[in-house]
């Protein structure tokens, strides 16, 4: 029998997103992923076409068809055009390359199939159906692999790292393969064999089973499609009750049934192709002791669904089955009857106790209209809501939590990261619409007058029809979506203009500038655009070492945000990640840095800003920059910091040999003369206490190195966890002897450190007593939105004395909670533009802002001799979160014209994770005469 085409409600993707997440952390790419392990190898996700089906043994010994063959799907309502891609072929242990690929030619329509046929063999009896493409490529019948590509050129990868590949739409390896999608291959297959896809998750070994071939062309002709079908047999009265049953699987699949209901949901348009009907006088409050299943179920009818309307009476006869685990009657042109007479109205059921977990209880609901109540959901993830019109939704008032941010790793949360697969169901658009293969159609939910964003509550207005698809819960709007204005949901807008108030004298800050390069593609040999939905380049693909704007205009956009961004911080002193190494590419060193800072100086005022010289530092070392394309840097305002001494880079250190070195710097604060209370000098700025600041970006999750090998794998802390262990131990040495050198106590490592809170990393920086600012003083905010669950990934770390100095830090939610759509690389991708100038969608994670006290000295006038000044008072941060009190201790000699200041010490009680001691230093205030 031909291949099962995913038409009725448009096969997606899963939500697993680890292969894009992971090429985008291996190469410095933007994008953001959903509820998957985050130790999986990287994942090629299942676009709108797919390929369907891989054959090699055409022609072998013992092989039906005398061809290999290659069939590819498209799970979209629209037709796609694959002019200019490739397929490509992979021997098991070797690489793609030119004389083992195909450029196509022609269209896939839409829900259809495209035949590729093949290299011919010897044997077989039986040619394939008239192929839509045809080339010589002779593929292995027992082990190999495909690559599918929209561009074309031959793919120079081998093994895993082809999953990460950007150019890759789907990737298949089976047998003994080296190149896959996932964890594993697809099976291993015989000349009698071939592998068909019957899922879309991204992992090869479980989306593929081996059986027999079923090659299918574009006009649906599919080989043995001669075989007569045999006639349906008689239908028979049914409940949608009894259709439903009361377990997984309808009893009565394979039968004819008619059967009666209301309309409670059309999808005429839009690819679902069906309607959804419930049975008269259901609904209402539920109780799960006397419910126990569902009395509602999807019609299937290309024929019938635009007759019906909302609140029609229907009865229908078709064949009942399960569509990927869900419940459908499929109906033909004359199996649809409109009732003259009424049979009822439905009403959309309440849950009192929200949104259940226990599968059970779900496939009860299964189709059944349904209205959420207030506080019932949290936006959690809009990574895919820009492509597929799905807004991951988590159930209760909180988007989901990287277990890492809450909990160390270990069982309890791995068992915790496992259990949030559960606590998470889709808003669905009602559509099967890929919005990036069809960018002219507006895509649903997201406007720039309503923005979703993670983290935000939402309100249902109208209400929607539970729904099971392709391994995932979903909330159905019951018609497809047309408008913020009638979609049936309140948004809240969580959007802040500017961060909160963190106090003290000046202000530190880290960020992620997601690949800020002067460095253009369009000038650079090589390099190949993302292109925008006209066909204009915005951001660098590959091909090249750049990684950020393909032209001035789309640097021009990039810039603008981050400067609206680093400005709106209020900070003084900034360290930047992901910025290009310019030294690296050729150009003059610190290029890029100096280039943000002349735009930054033209928003701020001539000389707000200015930055910290690498090239000397790195030319004293023997080195011309970092290893890596992108970079660390600091920039700072030198009206309130001034540095103190050169700038200092961990380089050379193999901890560091894959991710970017640490550099750092001693400042000094800088205060007027009259808020320092008088100076030797009137006018000249008075120097606080300095501070060392380092800028980090340890090795990301994505991809896993050899340093992990032999350990098992953590879906906790994910890939390369040794490297970051390794990262963190050199960072905490060589920042203690360097702080140590300068003469300097107080020290602050901020940055990306692809480590979540109470992973292991950081474990190690509180175990010397750094304090964590974020956490402390920000408990609840998050830098990073990621698999549908949000941690904070970006820190700033306080040594204990530098922690006292700290009055407040904060996550300014400007990126992580947004949808990639809002960013710059996104400019006109589809026909709604989310570009807006400002901060929102600048990167990809958060600025994480911290104050601190600048330690100013008190110059006093002497007092009379004869008369001491009183005990100081002082006060002091714990790391419990409370003040500490000190009483100082009286020290002066009554004889002497220069009282003494007292220094007091005093407890610090606090209700944070830790309870530490405060320290108070107080000042002897001269009492005596004038």
């Amino acid at each position: 029998m031909p291949p099962t085409v995913f038409t009725a409600s448009g096969l997606r993707p899963r939500l697993l997103r680890v292969g894009a997440a992971a090429a985008a952390l291996a190469l410095g790419l933007s994008l953001a992923p959903s509820l998957t392990p985050a130790a999986q190898a990287a994942v090629v996700t299942p676009g709108a076409v797919q390929i369907q089906e891989v054959y090699g043994g055409g022609g072998n010994s013992g092989a039906t068809y005398t061809h290999d063959f290659v069939e590819l799907v498209n799970t979209s309502g629209a037709d796609v055009d694959v002019t200019g891609w490739t397929l490509q072929y992979s021997s098991a242990a070797g690489s793609f390359g030119v004389n083992n690929s195909l450029t196509l030619t022609g269209t896939v329509p839409a829900g259809g199939t495209f035949l590729i046929q093949l290299a011919q063999g010897s044997g077989g009896t039986e040619a394939l159906p008239a192929p839509d493409a045809t080339g010589t490529i002779a593929a292995s019948g027992t082990n190999g692999a495909f690559a599918l590509t929209d561009a074309s050129g031959t793919l120079a990868c081998s093994g895993v790292t082809c999953a990460e590949n950007p150019a890759v739409v789907d990737l298949v390896g089976y047998g003994t393969a080296v190149s896959f999608s996932g964890e594993a291959a697809a099976p291993g297959l015989s000349n009698s064999t071939s592998a068909s896809r019957i899922a879309a998750t991204g992992e090869n070994s479980t989306d593929f089973v081996a059986g027999e071939p079923t090659p299918t062309n574009s006009g649906g002709t599919g080989g043995g499609d001669d075989d007569e079908e045999e006639p349906p047999g008689e239908a028979v009265a049914a409940t949608i009750a009894e259709i439903q049953g009361t377990g997984a699987t309808s009893p009565l699949v394979g039968q004819q049934v008619t059967t009666e209901g209301v309309v409670t949901a059309v999808y005429a348009t839009g690819g679902l192709n069906g309607y959804v009907i419930q049975t008269a006088g259901t609904g209402g409050a539920l109780d799960f002791s006397t419910h126990t299943g569902s009395t509602a179920v999807f019609v299937y009818s290309r024929d019938t669904a635009g007759q019906v309307a909302i609140g029609d009476s229907v009865r229908v006869t078709g064949e009942v089955s399960e569509y990927y685990e869900s419940t459908q009657v499929t109906v033909g042109a004359d199996g649809l009857e409109i009732l003259p007479e009424s049979l009822g109205t439905v009403e959309p059921l309440t849950l009192e106790s929200g949104f259940p977990t226990a599968a059970e209880e779900r496939e009860s609901l299964e189709h059944m209209l349904y209205l959420p109540g207030a506080g019932d959901f949290t936006v959690t993830d809009v990574y895919n809501t820009g492509r597929y019109g799905e807004v991951g939704l988590a159930i209760g008032g909180e988007p989901l939590q990287q277990a890492g941010d809450i909990m160390r790793p270990g069982a309890e949360a791995t068992a915790y990261f496992d259990a949030q697969a559960d606590n998470l169901v889709l808003l669905d658009d009602g559509k099967s619409t890929d919005f990036s293969a069809n960018p002219t159609q507006p895509m649903s939910w997201l406007s720039t007058e309503e923005p979703i964003r993670v983290g935000a509550a939402i309100d249902f207005t109208e209400p929607v029809v539970v729904a099971y698809s392709f391994d995932q819960w979903r909330l159905n709007t019951t018609t497809p979506w047309e408008s913020a204005e009638t979609d049936g949901v309140d948004v809240e807008n969580t959007r802040q203009d500017a961060p909160e108030e963190v106090g003290g004298d000046l202000q530190l800050a880290t960020f992620n500038v997601l690949n800020y390069f002067t460095t253009l593609g369009e000038d650079t040999p090589g390099c190949e655009p993302y292109t925008n939905m006209h066909g204009d380049g915005t951001n660098v693909r590959g091909g090249c070492d750049l990684r950020g704007a393909w032209g001035a205009d789309d640097l021009e956009r990039q810039q603008s945000k981050i400067v609206a961004a680093i400005s709106g911080t209020g900070a003084d002193v900034v360290g930047l990640t992901e910025i290009e190494n310019s030294a690296r590419l050729g150009e003059e060193a610190d290029e890029a840095t100096a280039t943000l800072v002349a735009a930054l100086n033209a928003q701020d005022g001539e000389g707000t800003w200015a930055y910290i010289p690498t090239g000397e530092a790195y030319a004293a070392l023997g080195l011309d920059g970092g290893q890596d394309a992108i970079t660390n840097a600091i920039i700072y305002k030198p009206a309130e910091v001034t540095p103190v001494g050169g700038v200092q880079i961990l380089a050379d250190d193999p901890a560091f040999d894959n991710a970017r070195e640490p550099i750092g710097q001693v400042f000094a604060p800088l205060s007027e003369s009259d808020e320092a209370e008088g100076t030797e000098e009137s006018g000249e700025p008075v120097q606080g206490e300095p501070f060392f600041f380092t800028i980090n970006h340890f090795k990301s999750k994505g991809s896993a190195d050899a340093e992990d090998a032999g350990l098992e794998a953590d879906p906790v802390q994910g890939n390369s966890r040794t490297s970051r262990l390794q990262q963190a131990e050199a960072l905490l040495a060589w920042g203690e002897q360097t702080a140590a050198a300068a003469g300097v106590e107080d020290v602050f490592h901020g940055g990306d450190f692809n480590s979540y809170t109470q992973e292991e990393p950081l474990q190690l920086f509180y175990a010397e007593g750094f304090v964590n600012l974020g956490e402390t003083h920000h408990p609840e905010g998050w830098s990073y939105s990621y698999s549908g669950m949000v941690g904070s990934l970006d820190h700033v770390l306080a040594s204990p004395s530098a922690a006292e100095r700290v009055s407040g830090a904060t996550d300014w939610q400007i990126n992580g909670a947004e949808s990639v759509m809002t960013q710059y690389a996104r400019y006109q991708n589809n026909a709604t533009d989310l570009f807006e100038s400002g901060p929102f969608g600048s990167s990809d994670h958060d600025p994480i802002i911290v104050g601190i006290g600048g330690e100013f000295p008190e110059v006093e006038e002497p007092g009379e001799p004869g008369e001491c000044r009183e005990n100081g008072v002082g006060t002091g941060k714990g790391r419990g979160q409370e003040n500490g009190k000190g009483h100082g201790v009286q020290k002066c000699d009554p004889d002497s014209e220069h009282p003494g200041k007292g220094h007091g010490h005093g407890n610090g009680h606090g209700t944070g994770h830790d309870k530490g001691k405060g320290q108070g230093h107080g000042k002897g205030r001269d009492r005596s005469a004038a």
